[in-house]
């Protein structure tokens, strides 16, 4: 009986201290959002592409690199508006009318 009971103790021993031990930072723990960013997440040195497009197709890429890009958005009535190259936003249901309209 007092070898059952020693290994009680034993199996009541690692069963409170060691998730206790992993825990207090031998392994890698997360405190925080920014530290479970770090684990997810991987950081890439390099800049965006945006892809440049007219009324023929693509054009080509742009990067601007790490300086801020500065334009008015404005919303999009009609071709006579566009008095000089513009860049276009439109949502997607927006697009396959605005093709059909305007590419000859």
């Amino acid at each position: 009986m007092a070898t059952a009971t020693r290994l009680l103790y034993l199996v009541a021993f690692f069963a409170f201290h060691l998730p206790l031990t992993f825990s207090e930072g031998g392994a890698s723990s997360m405190e925080s959002v920014p530290d479970l960013q770090k684990q997810m997440y991987t950081v890439l040195d390099g800049y965006p592409c945006v892809r440049l497009l007219n009324l023929s197709g693509e054009i080509g890429c742009a990067n601007p690199g790490r300086d801020k890009v500065v334009a008015p958005i404005v919303r999009f009535g009609n071709l006579t508006q566009l008095t000089r190259p513009s860049a276009v936003l439109l949502s997607v249901d927006e697009m396959e009318g605005f093709f059909k309209r305007h590419v000859h």
